[in-house]
């Protein structure tokens, strides 16, 4: 028994893979060391990991990193460059190519459509304030 690699629960350890990739969108991850790190072949890996998510390990990774951008350019002002850094694109002109084939338009024309909505859409559907008779 002291020989056998370890039995690998194929479920929890793609899932973990996909913890640990998301929590580290900004930096480089290497998605090719996984299958290596998990006890599985490179091509079990990515079989496994299709069953699981529906996609590759790096179109995965690829779009996780679009929808941390897409937050971004909805949520904050920072310059398309840094929401780039921030999103783990190592340049802007790759992440602007990623952004535009997976969501149709530019990082520019999304923030414009999209930015402040959640803000817009609070205020819109508050209740409004009552205030309590015999106070000014």
């Amino acid at each position: 028994m002291c020989g056998q690699a370890p039995v690998v629960k194929p479920g929890r350890t793609i899932m973990r893979t996909v913890t640990v990739a998301h929590s580290r969108l900004k930096t480089p991850v290497n998605m090719a060391s996984r299958p290596a790190r998990v006890g599985m072949s490179e091509r079990t890996f990515g079989r496994r990991f299709r069953e699981q998510t529906g996609t590759t390990p790096l179109q995965w990774l690829l779009r996780a990193r679009v929808r941390r951008a897409q937050y971004l350019l909805e949520n904050s002002d920072h310059p398309v460059e840094r929401i780039a850094r921030q999103a783990g694109f190592g340049s802007p002109t790759a992440f602007r190519e990623r952004f535009r084939r997976v969501v149709g338009t530019t990082p520019q024309s999304y923030r414009a459509a999209f930015h402040g909505r959640n803000a817009r859409n609070a205020t819109s559907n508050a209740v409004p304030a009552v205030r309590p008779r015999g106070r000014p």
